[in-house]
């Protein structure tokens, strides 16, 4: 019989586990956690069918092929429009040759989806997707920062990722990251997202980027409502505007025969949003000071809109700079390992949306917390 292509019921979550550990990963984190799996791939606002936003290819009853789908409302510059990022995208080697593989892509590369985003593809597949007309997009860029009295954490971080490294070397790329100072916060903050974030905050910033509708709808969703991980919300007043950030707090753990122990504490930083170069400074003051009241070292930050990317630096967080040495700042922090962490991505736009790119005139806003990258391990 051919193979057929449909979405995965509510009831074959099992068998959807079961594919995804023997051919996408050994007890990947969906296979450990059916609530993550149905808040990934069931959002009920974004998708209408009665199934999961999770595409099978089957044969005589078997999945043979599976592609997550995550639907998202698209903005660019203010006008609305509908998205999908895919995730998981796998088919059984016995299924590999012939069209399977593009007809699951079809599944989700289609009316009303104006832009198919492949966000964290593998460098080796790359080839596939430019072959497809996608635009494969350099690593998303990324920014880290070490908090005042926190060098020795970072030496020893250092130490244990790379343990080849010679005690100049860690110093020397320690040191490249080193805030210098914590500022005094100069405007009214909270810790809540603004009672105006749709009626008025959020349009001004919507009309100047293109990315997912971060509207408080998203914003509920993705980081109030998430099954696994507790967000933390940063919100400072500029005059009529207010800036947003949220972050979360990860331990870092490195693996050891008795199993992974507890080494460090570091912030993620999902979203930055500043109203203005001196938002910036503020919200990353707020940030830096809460930081510190949660014992973490430092933080990081993903993403590839320009402005904000310059405007954070200015603040006082650094972006990573391409180098062997400079680069090597460790990614993966459950459990610590020193190995890649650059994250690639392919695009499938419709005529008139433009090209995401790591220069600083990209107007798209996208950060680590789009797509499922920003999971546990």
């Amino acid at each position: 019989m051919p193979v057929t292509f449909r979405y995965a019921r509510y009831d074959e979550y099992p068998k959807a586990a079961s594919f995804l550990n023997e051919f996408w990963a050994k007890d990947h984190i969906y296979v450990r956690s059916k609530p993550l799996f149905d808040w990934t791939f069931n959002r009920r606002s974004e998708w209408e069918d009665d199934t999961y936003s999770f595409a099978v290819a089957e044969d005589n009853d078997e999945f043979v092929g599976i592609l997550g789908g995550i639907p998202f409302t698209l903005n660019v510059y203010g006008k609305k429009s509908k998205g999908v990022w895919i995730v998981n995208y796998v088919i059984r080697p016995d299924h590999r040759k012939g069209s399977a593989a593009l007809q699951l892509l079809s599944t989700f590369r289609r009316a009303p989806y104006q832009a198919c985003i492949a966000f964290g593809i593998n460098p080796a597949t790359s080839a596939i997707y430019r072959v497809l007309r996608g635009q494969v997009i350099d690593e998303i860029p990324r920014h880290f920062v070490v908090l005042p009295g926190a060098t020795e954490r970072m030496e020893n971080l250092l130490r244990l990722a790379y343990t080849d490294w010679d005690a100049d070397k860690i110093k020397q790329v320690a040191g490249l990251y080193k805030a210098t100072e914590i500022p005094d916060l100069a405007g009214a903050s909270a810790e809540s997202i603004p009672s105006d974030w749709d009626s008025h905050q959020w349009p001004e910033f919507a009309a100047g980027m293109v990315g997912a509708d971060r509207n408080s709808d998203y914003l509920k969703w993705r980081y109030l409502q998430h099954p696994c991980f507790g967000h933390r919300v940063a919100a400072v007043q500029d005059g009529s505007r207010t800036g947003l950030a949220i972050w979360r707090v990860e331990t870092i753990r490195r693996q050891t025969p008795e199993g992974r122990q507890d080494v460090d504490r570091i912030g993620r930083l999902l979203e930055f949003l500043p109203a203005s170069p001196k938002n910036a400074r503020d919200l990353i003051a707020k940030f830096f000071q809460e930081l510190t009241a949660a014992d973490c070292m430092g933080a990081d930050y993903y993403g590839y809109h320009g402005v904000t990317r310059g405007w954070l630096e200015e603040a006082g967080f650094p972006e990573v700079r391409p180098g062997a040495d400079s680069r090597a700042i460790p990614s993966r922090f459950q459990p610590l390992d020193g190995k890649g962490g650059g994250i690639m991505s392919a695009t499938f736009l419709h005529e008139g949306i433009p090209h995401c790119s790591t220069d600083r005139s990209s107007d798209w806003y996208w950060t680590k917390s789009d797509s499922d990258q920003d999971r546990p391990n």
